[in-house]
């Protein structure tokens, strides 16, 4: 968890400091002998030497560089670091959820940048750009086998310059290349819907800049859907900024603490909720990715009662960190303080115990006969594919006998109900479409029933819903 404090101030500090160390020797005259400590004078003078005696160039922004790295980095923290000002501008990047780019959430399959997700009303949406798109060069650069994150880096960029892309588009054959202007994007962390209803779903992936912004728009939407039981998601939530934290807390947790931050010199500062929560009947769910930001949020629910927190043990990280600008010397991210939820619980490195524990089970296959697609099936249609399209509708409870292989009457009747179901042309007939329709159907169904944590969280408000009526 970090507080994002960009003080120009203590920059300047930290500047001058090491360009006074690192430069020309210093007379008696100007300063007497006890005004530079002695470990000072030591690394000046070993700059000195460096620079003296090193046969080849010297950049003396460089070794000053690697004096502030040896020095966070001898805390032997793991979440204390020294970025060099790419890193740094690509942390913070990070950290705000804004930067330059195109609106393109991406992910390599079978080593092939694909796109999953289009921003609205991003550049990469108005480009005419589709999810399950490829991406296979950049600006020229055939970029097939690099990992997504090279990717984000050749097509993040400075808003108003212009990225070309090369996309392979299922159905076409040639490249289709596209120019397109980059724009700042705020990425948005939270997703949201209704599952069932008066039961809505909150997923926060991280918590940047944007967080508490769209937390409020999807409980907004909550209230005018009249949804009186709400689940929270943290699961692999990773933290991210404590403002924002207390920000969503605030919806949530009643008047009072939602965290105690605690700094070396004993002074206590006691974040507050200051204001009445919203009435929801909430439940949470953790697990051990929940670190942070995240278990700052699920702690303050738990110690004040606010709602069930349901899953697994969170991660057990309860230090805060300072992010520090430093100019053209990057920036340095250190450990100033730790944190206690408002019950005084120190959770660092032991974690959330959950109100409700339940272990995610281990991903289980569902087998079925291969589905090619390479040829449409309709009545009369005999084999594999067709058996492979039968035991598929009779998973998702469509098809109500066992698979044969023979593309009879019942399974038209099963294929049309399909094609209604998902707003498809009603014709009895398997096509392209219809298949990744019907493997998209598999996967939702797959992933729910796996969930046995978010089932755990329905299955207790379904209970607390029956004992009201």
């Amino acid at each position: 968890m970090m507080l994002k404090l960009f003080k120009r101030a203590v920059s300047a500090v930290i500047i001058v400091l090491f360009l006074f160390v690192f430069s020309c020797p210093v007379t008696a005259q100007e300063n007497n002998e006890n005004s530079i400590p002695p470990e000072i004078e030591f690394l000046k003078q070993l700059a000195d030497f460096i620079e003296n005696s090193y046969p080849y160039d010297v950049n003396r922004l460089d070794i000053i560089k690697g004096a502030i790295k040896g020095m966070v980095e001898s805390l032997n923290d793991p979440y204390s670091e020294y970025f060099s000002p790419k890193d740094f501008k690509d942390f913070e990047d990070t950290t705000t959820g804004v930067f330059g780019g195109i609106g393109v959430v991406i992910t390599s399959k079978d080593n092939i940048i694909t796109v999953v997700t289009v921003l609205d009303n991003s550049p990469a949406m108005r480009a005419g750009i589709k999810p399950n798109d490829r991406i296979v060069e950049v600006d020229g650069q055939d970029i097939r086998g690099i990992s997504s994150s090279e990717a984000s880096k050749l097509i993040r960029g400075k808003e108003g310059t212009t990225v070309r892309l090369g996309i392979m588009r299922e159905g076409q054959k040639d490249v289709i290349r596209l120019n397109i202007t980059r724009e700042i994007i705020k990425v948005n962390p939270i997703e949201y819907k209704i599952l069932e209803e008066g039961i809505g779903y909150i997923k926060i992936s991280e918590f940047n800049e944007n967080t508490s912004d769209n937390v409020a728009k999807a409980i907004d939407f909550f209230k005018k859907s009249n949804v009186k039981y709400l689940i929270l998601d943290l699961r692999n939530n990773p933290g991210g900024l404590l403002d924002e934290a207390v920000e969503v807390a605030k919806y949530f947790v009643p008047r009072g603490p939602i965290v105690k931050v605690i700094y070396k010199n004993g002074e206590e500062e006691v974040y507050q909720s200051d204001r009445d929560p919203e009435q929801f009947n909430l439940s949470v769910l953790v697990n051990g990715g929940s670190a942070s930001a995240a278990e700052i949020l699920a702690g303050a629910i738990k110690d004040r009662n606010a709602g069930t927190v349901i899953g697994e043990k969170t991660f057990g990280k309860a230090t805060v960190q300072r992010v520090i600008d430093l100019g053209e010397l990057g920036g340095i991210k250190l450990t100033v303080a730790k944190y206690v939820t408002p019950n005084g619980t120190d959770i660092n490195k032991t974690g959330i115990k959950p109100d409700v524990e339940i272990k995610m089970e281990e991903e289980k296959k569902v087998e079925f006969t291969p589905l090619k697609g390479d040829k449409p099936l309709k009545i009369g249609s005999i084999g594999l594919d067709v058996m492979g399209l039968q035991e598929r509708l009779a998973f998702l409870n469509i098809f109500p006998l066992k698979a044969d292989g023979i593309f009879g009457p019942k399974t038209k009747k099963a294929v049309e109900t399909f094609q209604r179901m998902n707003g498809l042309k009603v014709n009895g007939i398997v096509d392209v479409n219809f298949i990744k329709k019907l493997n998209s159907a598999i996967e939702e169904k797959v992933n729910k029933k796996q969930d046995v944590q978010l089932n755990k969280a329905l299955e207790i408000i379904k209970e607390k819903i029956k004992k009201a009526a």
